[in-house]
């Protein structure tokens, strides 16, 4: 009978191991489960920034080919040296102006991937920056730069839109 009852106080000794083990283990678990769904989160928004880069780049490319095609239109009907003189000078200015507008588009998709990543950081408040209180400081600086600088690349656009549309508007 001594020793069926060393054998339960063995099993009992064993099945409490067991469970501080598996309770020990548990936080361990949860932290990789979360690091694994916050890295998925942070590919995810980093493809969604590449598919609207690409689709900012696709446009470009589509309003860059008809500009172009139009140019080559109005040069072949030109009659004399200053109407090239301007077809190249509103061809000229249109690029400028599509540069702007396609690195505008690129930076709305690059400030909207870095706000996604930021994400889970503020709702989590789980990572080194969120703890000490840099993932909402990250994110409120990034949409501060995103509200401020579309106004600016608006009114930077409107200083080529306007004599453009007076070009037209003279034609």
């Amino acid at each position: 009978m001594a020793s069926s009852s060393r054998r339960s106080e063995t099993s009992a000794a064993a099945d409490q191991t067991e469970s501080a083990a598996v309770a020990g283990a548990m936080p361990f678990a949860e932290l990789t489960r979360n690091q694994l769904a916050m890295s998925a989160e942070a590919l995810s928004a980093w493809f969604a920034a590449a598919e609207a880069m690409q689709q900012a780049q696709m446009q470009m490319g589509q309003r860059a080919s008809l500009l172009h095609r139009q140019a080559a239109e109005n040069l072949r009907k030109a009659t004399s040296p200053m109407e090239v003189l301007t077809i190249q000078s509103t061809l000229l200015m249109y690029q400028v102006q599509e540069a702007m507008r396609y690195s505008q588009e690129l930076f709305t998709a690059t400030g909207k991937a870095g706000q996604q990543m930021l994400r889970p950081l503020q709702q989590d408040g789980t990572g080194a920056a969120a703890a000490e209180g840099g993932g909402s400081a990250a994110a409120s600086m990034v949409g501060a730069a995103m509200n401020a600088a579309g106004p600016m690349a608006d009114a930077f656009q409107q200083m080529f839109t306007a004599p453009l549309k007076a070009a037209q508007q003279a034609h």
